[in-house]
């Protein structure tokens, strides 16, 4: 038998190659049985196993991450693992309700943002307004920026630029400020309970409401206008000011008595000689145009509704919730 220099060296590249093929495969195996465990488990898939399985980590979690603006491959990555992990642990279809929920606020946030541009010297002049109406001798009215030809609508100045304009900077941080302020005295006298914050709280949003709900059926009733003014949002603004002179009123010593009474008096009659011309001066959107197709009967209806509403019921009502 001749002796084959090349036989041995082939066989054994064979085998060799024939065990490089079969550890390749035994490789893969895991890989995909790896991969088939984690999605099993609604883990996260590496980017780096192929380019279908990046493609479809993009798909699930790219829209989410680009709509909020993610740049970082890092920051992208982390939102699509907790997206997954939210998704798994609440369902997939509360997670889609979920995700209509957040769209639907977000569309609508542009609007009641512009409630929240205010600046330090607004919120002053703001405050001395409700306090000492009587001061103001400029125009109630607010300053319109543009107007749509199409709808025929007028948006207006934000209030960092009108002092006229409302806000819900105020009334926030006063029902806040209101609670927090009575529920100290509380504790300092000696008989603070922690139900009393959640009664308070509770007993004060429930007139807050019932407050709206008077203004906005009064105004539906006598008179019909496009005006912003007459919206739930703004009518939540100026009925929330109240809590400026309600937290004032905390601080009122109790003797003397008339005193303390006349400073009450004082605050409730000023609080609603501010809402009166407020709303008044501000409830039509174009007051040229609105006036002629509205009764000088109407237009009277809304001032006597407006002279009880601003004060007779709230000097009611700031004296119920105080």
């Amino acid at each position: 038998m001749s002796y084959n220099p090349y036989g041995y060296g082939g066989n054994d590249s064979q085998a060799n190659g024939a065990g490089f093929a079969g550890n390749a495969q035994f490789q893969q195996q895991q890989q995909q049985q790896q991969q088939q465990q984690f999605q099993g488990r609604g883990g996260f898939v590496n980017h780096q196993q192929g380019p279908d399985m990046s493609q479809g980590a993009q798909q699930n979690g790219g829209a989410g991450a680009e709509g909020y603006g993610f740049q970082d491959p890092r920051q992208s990555m982390a939102f699509q693992l907790g997206q997954s992990a939210f998704s798994n642990f609440i369902g997939q279809q509360n997670f889609s309700q979920f995700q209509e929920t957040v769209s639907k606020a977000a569309s609508g946030s542009s609007s009641v943002s512009h409630y929240f541009q205010v600046s330090t010297s607004y919120v002053l002049q703001k405050i001395l307004l409700v306090l000492f109406p009587f001061m103001n001798k400029n125009n109630w009215q607010r300053i319109p920026e543009s107007q749509s030809s199409g709808a025929g609508t007028v948006s207006f100045m934000p209030p960092k630029d009108d002092i006229n304009s409302p806000d819900m900077y105020i009334p926030v941080m006063g029902l806040v400020t209101y609670i927090l302020i009575w529920n100290t005295q509380q504790g300092l006298s000696g008989s603070f309970n922690p139900e009393n914050l959640y009664y308070k709280l509770s007993s004060t949003v429930a007139f807050l409401a019932l407050d709206l709900i008077i203004l906005k059926l009064g105004l539906y009733l006598l008179v019909s206008t496009n005006s912003p003014t007459t919206s739930i949002t703004e009518l939540l603004c100026y009925v929330g000011y109240k809590f400026v002179p309600l937290t004032l009123v905390l601080f009122v010593p109790a003797l003397p008595f008339y005193l303390s009474l006349i400073l009450k008096v004082y605050l409730f009659i000023a609080f609603g000689v501010f809402l009166l011309r407020a709303v008044k001066f501000n409830m039509f959107s174009n007051p040229n145009d609105d006036m002629v197709n509205i009764k000088k009967s109407t237009v009277k209806k809304c001032n006597y509704f407006l002279f009880f509403y601003g004060f007779v019921w709230q000097s009611v009502l700031m004296w119920l919730i105080s």
